[in-house]
């Protein structure tokens, strides 16, 4: 992860230094492929201390193509002497392809939305998983979740550049 050529190889490169030097890294998230757990604006922490024994139902932040993501393992299993894992982000449909163990930078370990903690949720009860299954399966429910996220940053007198509605979380900047 040397030679960055764009501000974004940059960036990359700097949250896994800073991962590697100090163990922990925080950036603001810019995706919403996490809703409803993490919203763009959101504040991630990210400590490096065993991301490889991550397990299901804990977000992980990984490279994937040379690109960051921050989504929620579903599966893991041992394939041929190293640690497989799937992901998904919440609101995709479909899992992202394997992520070795040796990709994942580290786990999500505090979420700050609008200056206050946000519970991880690791097993969701009722109500989280179906808002999760609806924002998967509705693009309509998805659209509401980030206007009213949207409305409520206005109302606190922030806001949100929503411009970047990718499949993923990208890295844009640090806190």
């Amino acid at each position: 992860m040397s030679g960055a050529s764009t501000p974004h190889d940059a960036r990359l490169d700097l949250a896994a230094e800073i991962l590697h030097r100090f163990g922990e890294v925080r950036f603001v998230a810019h995706g919403s492929s996490m809703i409803p757990s993490i919203y763009p604006g959101d504040l991630i922490t990210v400590r490096s201390d065993s991301a490889a024994a991550a397990r299901r139902g804990e977000i992980v932040f990984f490279l994937l193509g040379g690109r960051p993501f921050v989504h929620r393992v579903t599966r893991k299993w041992p394939e041929r002497n190293r640690v497989v894992f799937a992901t998904r982000g919440d609101a995709l449909p479909k899992e992202d392809p394997s992520v070795d163990a040796s990709q994942l930078l580290g786990r999500v370990t505090a979420i700050q939305r609008r200056g206050k903690s946000v519970r991880i949720v690791v097993k969701p009860g009722p109500f989280t998983r179906a808002h999760r299954w609806a924002a998967r399966n509705s693009p309509m429910f998805a659209r509401l979740l980030l206007a009213a996220h949207a409305l409520r940053m206005r109302l606190a007198g922030r806001s949100i550049d929503f411009a970047d509605r990718s499949a993923s979380d990208h890295l844009q900047g640090f806190a």
